[in-house]
């Protein structure tokens, strides 16, 4: 087991990748209806919402002071063995699955192309086309990874928050009128969750303050729920304003989980044989990532399972996490090809 892992970041990374499982068993989000069905699955996504971005923010707080450790060539070979070789190979699997199944049939080589460059094999990929913008940012940032110049990092976080997500939605419910180029580039996208995460991983930040952030945790959870309720209901369908993944109140949510994680007290999984159990079933939170969706699919089509249900918006994600976890676990220690499928 590498000696520098950090224990909440294992334990965190195993909570997350169950929770991104529960909320795809939670498709009856989608499908817009003031039923209890539908309350229920709007529950799940609040509860799970912290998933993605906790993944972002995870990379950062591992990757920002990569230099510490290694050079960036080798930061550039690891993120291409272990993240866009397995998914350009699972990518490749599940296009020859959906093709035998008729649900994906290829015109030609452009299409395929534009296939894999769109995430539309497995819409689920698509969370590695911001994690893979954040990676070509990095070597940058890292240069000024460091504890004295940690207020950099917030200062770019809360500045992309504050133009990219606080001010375009408020300014659209008051008429304020809204331009597309009051912007903050060194924040776009995904990248105030890594910036967070570093920060946030580093920074001693007081409890008071620990505390408010919190609150804001909570606020901003009942407030992609209710404002979720609300928003639907006048648009007459789903309304995805407050649970896109760059709304501010998935910011504040995202943040305080992280941050709570960090603070628990985990000493009593703090042994050497658990801590190496954590760490292995940490590792394969990639490969069931990787292959959950495939494994769900399966599991309907096969297993009779009902999937607009109590039982499977409530309780499908621990099958599917299981089995799926089961396979990448065996699959690593088959040898030559384990570790390039599932890193």
């Amino acid at each position: 087991m590498e000696k520098d892992r950090v224990l909440y970041f294992d334990i965190l990374n195993i909570f997350a990748c169950v929770c991104v499982i529960w909320l795809h068993c939670n498709s009856i989000l989608y499908s817009y209806g003031q039923t209890p069905l539908w309350y229920v699955s709007l529950v799940v996504q609040v509860i799970c919402h912290f998933a993605v971005p906790a993944f972002f923010m995870i990379s950062g707080a591992n990757l920002m002071n990569y230099r510490e450790k290694y050079s960036t060539r080798t930061f550039a070979c690891k993120r291409i063995s272990r993240t866009l070789i397995p998914l350009l190979i699972w990518s490749s699997i599940v296009l020859l699955y959906k093709y035998r199944l008729g649900i994906i049939l290829p015109e030609d080589f452009q299409h395929i192309v534009f296939l894999f460059l769109t995430s539309s094999i497995e819409t689920v990929y698509w969370f590695f086309l911001p994690l893979f913008a954040i990676y070509l940012c990095i070597p940058v940032l890292s240069l000024i990874a460091s504890k004295k110049n940690l207020n950099y990092f917030l200062y770019m976080a809360l500045m992309g928050i504050l133009l990219h997500s606080i001010w375009p939605f408020f300014a659209e419910r008051i008429s304020l009128g809204y331009s597309e180029y009051i912007i903050f580039p060194m924040a776009a996208g995904f990248l105030p969750y890594a910036l967070l995460g570093y920060y946030l991983a580093n920074a001693e930040i007081p409890r008071p303050v620990r505390f408010l952030i919190y609150a804001v945790g909570i606020a901003c959870a009942l407030y992609m729920y209710y404002g979720t309720i609300a928003l639907s209901a006048q648009n007459g369908g789903l309304k995805k304003d407050l649970i896109d993944y760059e709304s501010f109140v998935s910011y504040g949510y995202a943040a305080a989980v992280f941050l709570l994680f960090k603070n628990l007290n985990f000493r009593f999984l703090d042994r050497p044989k658990l801590r190496l159990r954590i760490f292995v079933i940490s590792g394969a939170s990639f490969g069931v990532y990787l292959i959950h969706m495939l494994t769900m699919d399966i599991l309907e089509r096969f297993g009779g399972i009902e999937t607009y249900s109590y039982a499977w918006q409530l309780l499908g994600q621990f099958p599917v996490y299981l089995i799926a976890l089961a396979v990448v676990l065996i699959a690593k220690k088959i040898p030559g090809i384990g570790k390039i499928i599932f890193p």
